[in-house]
């Protein structure tokens, strides 16, 4: 598998006014030290798409500051780490924005990693105008996985989506 070899990704889904996407790709990496990597707040930034500073605000709260658009924003939501599963779940404090992350392995130094988003209506405070289009997420999505992969593999860092969103 070339590194630039995503598994098909899931068709964005609208369900009853829900936007539902998913991304995976395979990885070159033991499953938990993959894990380890993207449970670890403070690696947030390394790999997500517009978040430039995140911090732990208790056992499952979080912090996350970035810039979208122009637009700066500071929000608080959850953070569960399930490392029985190699699982991440997460979402913004209104509800209108989760997803999670699981870790599986394929034997000891290779794992597939799926991330899923769900967008329910709009981000209180944001104009219609400023929702990112279905192409925008799914290119962050794959911008997040292919960062994740990189620095796991020692391969690069950070990349960034084509179109800012």
């Amino acid at each position: 598998m070339s590194t630039r070899d995503f598994n098909a990704p899931r068709p964005a889904q609208d369900t009853q006014g829900s936007r539902e996407f998913e991304r995976a790709l395979t990885m070159n990496a033991a499953p938990q030290r993959i894990f380890d990597f993207v449970s670890d707040v403070r690696n947030l930034p390394r790999y997500l798409p517009t978040l430039s500073n995140a911090q732990m605000q208790g056992s499952e709260r979080v912090q996350v500051q970035g810039e979208v658009r122009g637009r700066k924003y500071d929000a608080d939501g959850f953070l569960r780490k399930d490392p029985g599963t190699m699982r991440l779940e997460w979402g913004a404090e209104e509800g209108y924005y989760s997803g999670w992350m699981q870790v599986k392995g394929q034997g000891t130094d290779r794992a597939q990693v799926t991330v899923h988003l769900t967008f329910k209506g709009e981000m209180p405070g944001a104009a219609s105008k400023d929702r990112p289009t279905d192409a925008q997420i799914e290119d962050g999505m794959q911008k997040s996985l292919q960062s994740i992969k990189n620095l796991i593999e020692g391969k690069g860092g950070k990349e960034e989506p084509r179109q800012a969103y």
